[in-house]
């Protein structure tokens, strides 16, 4: 079974148009290890 976790990072990962905290990037990092992960927006390129 193929696994995937998608994220729109607005109000999930961070604050709207800010970056990841030190906490949810660790803990992002760590799901990595475990599955496969999508990050979906409808923001402009560099907001990523």
């Amino acid at each position: 079974m193929k696994k995937l976790i998608v994220f729109d990072p607005d109000e999930t990962l961070a604050r709207s148009k800010s970056s990841l905290d030190d906490e949810m990037s660790a803990l992002l990092c760590n799901l990595l290890g475990i599955v496969k992960v999508a990050v979906i927006s409808g923001g402009d390129w560099p907001q990523f």
